[in-house]
Order: C-alpha cells, then sequence, then structure tokens
C-alpha cells in the first residue's frame, strides 16, 4: 500500500514539475518557427507602439499652451512635457471651439455632440434593421429574382463611394431630404451592402428545422422571425450595430456633403482644423480630437468580448 501511495505521489510530482515547465506545444516547435513566431511579435509590437504613439503625442501636447507649443514645434522638441499642464485646455475646447452653419451661426461641441449620437445611432439603428429584413427573406424564401437580387447587392460593393454622390446629391435635393435629419433613416435604410451579406450568410446556416417545429405549434411567419430566428442573431446584430456605430461616429465626409447645418464632432472638428492653420490654439484642438474620442473608445471597450469573439451558428442535434 505504501509503495502505491509513494508511486503515486512521484506521478503527481512530475505532472506538476511538467506543467510548471515550458508548454508541450512549444517544445514541438521547430528552432525556425520560433524564430518565426519571435519576429512575428517584433512586428506586431511595433505596430502597437505606432497607433499607441499619435494618441500620447496628442495628450502631451494638448496639456500646452498656445506659444509653448509653437516654440516646442519649431525647435524639434514636440514630445516635451508640458512645463505646466494646462487641463482647462479641456474646458476650453467644449466652450470655445465651434463651426459655422449656413445661417452663421456657431455650433460648439457639445451641440456635435449631440449631433454625432442622433447620426451614429440613427444610421447604425436603421442599417441594421433594413439589412435584418432583408438578409433573412432572401435567404429564407424562394422567389423569382432572389439570386438577382444578391447579386446586386454584392455589385454595389464594389462601386466607390464617390459613383453615387453626384446623383445622391441630386437626389436627396429634388426630395427636399437635404440637409434634414432625415436623410439619415432614408439614406441608411437600404437593406444591402456589408451588412445583408453577413446577415444573409448567418440565416442560411440557420436550419429550417426550428422554423417547421414552430409552424406545427401553431407560429405564423412572423412569429417565427421574431420568436426563433431573430433571437439567434442577435450577437451578430449587435456586433454590426456597434462596427456600424463607430464608422458613423467617424465619418465626416457624409455629413459634410448631405448635413452641412448639423456637423457632427468628426466634420465639425475638420471644418475647424481648416481654419485654424490661418491662426489658432493648436493645444486646445488637440484636446477636442480626445474628447471626440472617449466615446467611441469606451464603446469599443466594452463591446470588443462580442465584437472580437467567433460567432457560433445554432444547430439541430442528431
Amino acid at each position: 500500500m505504501n509503495e502505491k501511495m509513494t508511486g503515486l505521489r512521484g506521478y503527481v510530482r512530475r505532472k506538476r514539475e511538467e506543467d510548471n515547465s515550458t508548454p508541450r506545444v512549444l517544445q514541438l516547435r521547430t528552432r525556425g518557427t520560433k524564430v518565426l513566431f519571435a519576429i512575428v511579435f517584433v512586428i506586431f509590437i511595433l505596430y502597437s507602439i505606432a497607433l499607441v504613439y499619435p494618441f500620447i503625442l496628442l495628450f502631451v501636447n494638448a496639456l500646452k499652451g498656445g506659444l509653448e507649443y509653437v516654440n516646442d514645434l519649431n525647435g524639434r522638441s514636440i514630445m516635451n512635457l508640458p512645463d505646466i499642464p494646462l487641463w482647462e485646455n479641456f474646458v476650453a475646447a467644449l466652450k470655445s471651439m465651434s463651426a459655422i452653419d449656413s445661417s452663421g451661426r456657431d455650433i460648439f461641441m457639445l451641440e456635435m455632440f449631440r449631433n454625432s449620437l442622433m447620426y451614429a445611432i440613427g444610421r447604425s439603428c436603421a442599417a441594421c434593421v433594413a439589412s435584418v429584413l432583408t438578409a433573412y427573406v432572401i435567404a429564407k424564401y424562394e422567389f423569382k429574382g432572389r439570386g438577382l437580387l444578391y447579386g446586386i447587392s454584392v455589385f454595389t460593393l464594389t462601386i466607390p463611394i464617390v459613383g453615387n454622390t453626384g446623383s445622391m446629391l441630386k437626389m436627396l435635393t429634388e426630395t427636399g431630404l437635404y440637409n434634414t435629419p432625415l436623410y439619415i433613416i432614408i439614406a441608411s435604410f437600404g437593406g444591402f451592402g456589408f451588412n445583408f451579406i453577413v446577415l444573409n450568410g448567418f440565416f442560411k446556416n440557420i436550419s429550417w428545422s426550428y422554423a417547421e417545429a414552430a409552424m406545427i405549434d401553431g407560429a405564423g411567419h412572423f412569429s417565427v422571425f421574431f420568436r426563433v430566428m431573430l433571437p439567434q442573431a442577435l450577437p451578430t446584430i449587435i456586433t454590426l450595430i456597434v462596427v456600424d456605430f463607430i464608422a458613423a461616429w467617424n465619418d465626416y465626409t457624409s455629413v459634410l456633403l448631405y448635413l452641412p447645418d448639423f456637423p457632427t464632432l468628426a466634420s465639425g472638428l475638420y471644418r475647424i482644423e481648416l481654419n485654424i492653420t490661418r491662426g489658432g490654439n493648436y493645444p486646445i484642438y488637440f484636446a477636442g480630437i480626445l474628447l471626440s474620442l472617449i466615446p467611441v473608445l469606451v464603446l469599443f471597450a466594452c463591446c470588443s468580448n462580442v465584437i472580437m469573439k467567433n460567432l457560433s451558428v445554432g444547430g439541430l442535434k442528431g
């Protein structure tokens, strides 16, 4: 009995030593593979530094005074820490930075923030709702022209955005939607595009047996969609809404062209940047840029797991 216990203790001790040593996966790698992984690791470290460096540069210079920034810029020492951090630059950015609409009215950053929320929420929600409806119908129902519609949706993805700018501007002007908030909903409620491709593939991979089982219990097509199919697609839909929200928040060209009197943070800061070159306080402008980044950074930090993780498609057990 004692010999068995001694042998068992020895086995447990050896297993612990193996677990604390180099993982077996690394042990099986060849020398060339380890060198390749080391090179890739260094490349990603450098890439990460290249992404973080502009934010550090912005933050450091946002705390300087206007004259101090100009002196550091001329002395090529732009990464110098500020003599006295001016945290009030962030308050000044909210109160003093403004874009001018067509009537000559100043639109300050808080109003731009409201416009950004209105634009990003309206565009992302409208685009996803339309794409969900269109993708589900084309994926699950047989009708004439089904393949043609799918082909058109793929083809539209290949058209450069500048290709439809003139026609879009003319259509909005003639329909009275130009420079009105209603443009956000109408222009986004197309039903096709990247969201459609993703959701169409998702619905195609969901077995129709779910719907048949629900219909046996008396459910109609609307009940099948809202109670059976839609809940399974919610993770994908949430991911697409978050990605669309971030893209809409950073979009400034569409707002400049079609909503000139409703500047968002992205388009407003772009307009301010065009005027600030004639003489202005760059540190306050940098503070405004950092403030505009906070919402999307918080959103991505909260939803990064939803965005990055692999989404699994439901299935039936045989």
